[in-house]
């Protein structure tokens, strides 16, 4: 058991600080942490009897411990059905009333509290009978609706597989041996739930290094491009400064020379060259350090499907040049709160991504949805695809898979997925090799302020 409490605490502690702004993320923490409760109460159970039979422990410091113990198993008992069911109804919000929802926590620890009033179980930590009464209605309430959850995107299936993976096994298990069979006259079996719990740990682990759980990966990877992004702003900015006053050397000297050489056109010839080339540096590298700048963001509420009509005006006719077809879905309830300006650089970068993806033409969809959980916009291609390692490398810095092209710095995604985490949506991309891909610009939704 001190495996157990270990690995749910690691786990609830992850999950609370990657995840303390998603109610989802906030329950779930608070499940593992009731989960490792009970493993901690078995834990002390055998500390208490190792200090007795050794003479540790005198009569008032066992009653301390005791009391300790029955608190850890309470909140185990208690806290576990009643944890569970809040996480399924955070997880699958739009299937409950706005209202019910709001209020689901406060009426669900109505009865997890009236339990506390109960006199002392004799031999056990807690009764039985009357626990297994609600106890396992919000177990399989909280089952039915992370299993009745709905996506709007095929892009969220896998991760929620992999949540179902690693959550309903091991809650549904502890159900049976820690709430149902205990009505039979069947104790201790939870000492088997080191089982599935070490299953759902491993499976927790995995994915926080492949498909995420819970946005815990997110987190990792916003990380490591904020540190990216950093080290470059201030790296092409010392750089930007060393070659500009280089370059202005280099033009000064070539004017000088220019003059001097006239008359000889090979000679002046040569020195164009050098002036083009100092020229063609100066631009790259400004070119860079823009594009790496963290310019200061202007949030304020917006249409999504304005800044999605105004970008594909911009590009409607490199699309009939090529013979790529548009087709347009927007939802004009769509809003968001972001910079309009910056937002509308980043979709015109992916828009653009599409366009090159198709040089022999193809359909390019835009896509605009509304739903309780915020809005999306949805840029779709039938060009090239990504393959799969490059697709996880895409968001670098630097990463491009336009090799060769002029002015392509591999910027242009890096510089959309961190404004959308700095405007608290997220940038999301599927593809497929030969298929196309998919960008979603997932924004958050706008709470709407309550009634007085």
């Amino acid at each position: 058991m001190f495996f157990v409490w270990i690995v749910l605490w690691i786990a609830a502690a992850l999950l609370i600080i990657a995840n303390r702004r998603n109610p989802a993320g906030r329950w779930l923490s608070f499940v593992a942490f009731c989960g490792g409760m009970g493993a901690l109460a078995s834990v002390l159970e055998g500390w208490i009897t190792t200090m007795q039979q050794n003479g540790d422990i005198d009569a008032s410091g066992e009653h301390v411990l005791r009391v300790i113990q029955r608190c850890c198993s309470w909140t185990s008992y208690y806290g576990l059905p009643y944890g569970f069911l809040c996480f399924g109804a955070a997880y699958n919000r739009e299937s409950i009333p706005s209202r019910l929802a709001e209020w689901l926590p406060l009426l669900a620890a109505l009865l997890p509290l009236g339990m506390l009033s109960l006199p002392l179980a004799e031999d056990y930590p807690v009764h039985y009978s009357i626990l297994a009464g609600w106890a396992i209605p919000y177990f399989l309430a909280g089952a039915a609706l992370l299993l009745t959850k709905r996506h709007v995107h095929p892009a969220e299936r896998r991760a929620h597989a992999v949540l179902l993976l690693a959550v309903l096994p091991a809650v549904l298990i502890a159900l049976m041996m820690n709430f149902v069979l205990p009505l039979f006259g069947l104790y201790r079996l939870w000492v088997y739930n080191v089982w599935p719990i070490g299953f759902a740990f491993v499976v927790f682990i995995a994915s926080l290094f492949s498909y995420g759980f819970l946005g815990v990966q997110l987190l990792i990877e916003r990380r490591q491009l904020n540190y990216s992004l950093r080290a470059i702003t201030s790296g092409t900015a010392m750089l930007n400064h060393a070659i500009k006053n280089d370059i202005g050397k280099i033009k000064l000297f070539t004017d000088k020379m220019t003059r001097e050489a006239q008359g000889n056109e090979e000679l002046t010839a040569d020195i164009r060259v050098v002036g083009t080339a100092a020229a063609h540096i100066e631009a790259m590298i400004r070119s860079v350090h823009e594009r790496t700048q963290e310019l200061r963001l202007q949030l304020k509420l917006v249409s999504l499907a304005e800044l999605v009509r105004s970008e594909l005006a911009a590009v409607e006719e490199q699309c009939e040049t090529k013979g790529i077809i548009l087709h347009i879905k927007l939802d004009e309830a769509a809003v968001a709160t972001a910079d309009f300006e910056q937002t509308k650089e980043a979709i015109h970068n992916v828009l653009q991504n599409a366009i090159d993806a198709m040089p022999s033409g193809g359909e390019l969809t835009a896509s605009v949805i509304n739903s309780r959980r915020g809005g999306t916009i949805e840029i779709r291609d039938s060009g090239t695809g990504i393959d799969k390692a490059s697709l996880r490398k895409v968001v670098e810095p630097f990463f491009t898979t336009k090799s060769g092209k002029a002015m392509n710095f591999g910027l242009g995604l890096a510089y959309c997925a961190q404004l959308m985490s700095r405007q608290g949506g997220e940038l999301r991309i599927s593809s497929e090799l030969g298929a196309g891909t998919v960008v979603r610009f997932h924004f958050r939704a706008i709470k709407k302020e309550r009634k007085r």
